[in-house]
């Protein structure tokens, strides 16, 4: 049986490769997920933000075996059990409180409730009633590890494996035949000061206001209010295939591939400026399109404060895609944002492994 780390809202485990997800549902914070191979369901994982340092998780599984219960018809017979130990080594409880659990009907199931840091997990393996199962659920159960406080985030999904950083939260997905997107969003951890100073001085002028500097913290002391609100920046991760169908009506191209990115996200780059570069080193092609908004008054002399004021506004938005020659797919990596885009995106896209 070959294996293959899978992961998701910062949650990681140990997975055989046939199983695939087949149910999502809520959101980084608080969410369902289900894996399935070709036959039957065979993983469920929960997870829950909670606020409590100690939480109940005997409550916890109450609730979970009152829905396992409704899952079923009635007349059913269901067998539960709690306090299951198939873990004996101790380091795998250091730093988190595990309850261990089993139930049995038409199938059977081992699972985990563990509490780490400030969420609730729950992890199930489901197996048949004569199969030989244990080194699997074991397996599984000692690769599941919480690492929501490491610098990349693991998302995957049918064979997609990409590390974000820990700062951009998941907003939307699709995952179809043909067609994975992964979009995110995060506030800019960091800003240049003058970038801070420029939309502060902006405000100041537009509004009749003072700015104060505390502790090297800019604040405006007469509207508050109107204190300016960091840009959310955005990064999303595209995986298109087959690659030949999607590039056949620009084949005569003399870029292929950039004709059908230009073709494709005519609308998310109009009004850029772009600089082209592409890596004639790799085994892929790989091409990198980094730009900026344009504005009517690009060229136009201006004052310092609107030279601030424009530096603050202006968006810096990256592309970076390739063509895998091998998996016969198209990667598309697009960060738009405030702080080091191309960073991002570079970060982004040394975590893919196409093939």
């Amino acid at each position: 049986m070959d294996w293959t780390l899978f992961g998701w809202a910062g949650i990681e485990l140990e997975i055989p490769t046939t199983w695939e997800l087949s149910g999502l549902s809520g959101d980084q914070k608080t969410g369902y997920l289900r894996l399935d191979d070709p036959e039957m369901p065979r993983l469920e994982l929960k997870w829950a933000h909670t606020r409590r340092k100690k939480p109940d998780l005997h409550a916890t599984l109450d609730e979970y075996f009152k829905l396992i219960r409704k899952t079923y018809k009635k007349g059913t017979e269901l067998s539960f059990r709690r306090n299951v130990n198939l873990i004996k080594e101790e380091e795998f409880f250091d730093g988190r409180t595990v309850l261990g659990f089993s139930w049995k009907g038409s199938i059977r199931a081992n699972g985990l409730i563990f509490h780490t840091g400030k969420r609730i997990t729950i992890v199930q393996v489901m197996g048949r009633l004569k199969e030989n199962w244990r080194p699997t659920v074991l397996r599984i159960f000692k690769s599941i590890t919480d690492r929501g406080d490491a610098p990349l985030t693991l998302w995957s999904a049918y064979g997609l494996k990409l590390g974000v950083p820990k700062e951009y939260k998941l907003e939307s997905q699709k995952l179809l035949s043909g067609y994975l997107l992964f979009a995110f969003v995060a506030k800019p951890v960091r800003f240049q000061r003058a970038v801070r100073l420029a939309k502060l001085a902006s405000s100041r002028l537009r509004n009749n206001g003072s700015i104060e500097d505390r502790r090297g913290e800019l604040t405006l002391r007469k509207h508050p209010s109107k204190n300016p609100v960091p840009d959310k920046g955005r990064l999303s991760v595209e995986r298109y295939g087959p690659a030949e169908v999607m590039l056949s009506d620009h084949k005569d191209a003399e870029n292929p591939l950039e004709a059908w990115f230009r073709a494709k996200y005519a609308k998310a780059i109009r009004g850029y400026g772009f600089e082209v570069t592409s890596d004639t080193d790799s085994a892929d092609e790989r091409l990198t399109l980094i730009g900026e908004q344009t504005r009517l008054y690009d060229g136009v002399p201006f004052s310092p404060v609107l030279m601030f004021d424009k530096l603050s506004k202006r968006t810096a938005l990256v592309f970076h895609l390739w063509r895998c020659n091998q998996s016969n797919r198209i990667y598309v990596i697009q960060s738009i944002g405030s702080t080091d885009a191309r960073s991002t995106v570079q970060k982004v896209a040394e975590s893919i492994e196409c093939h």
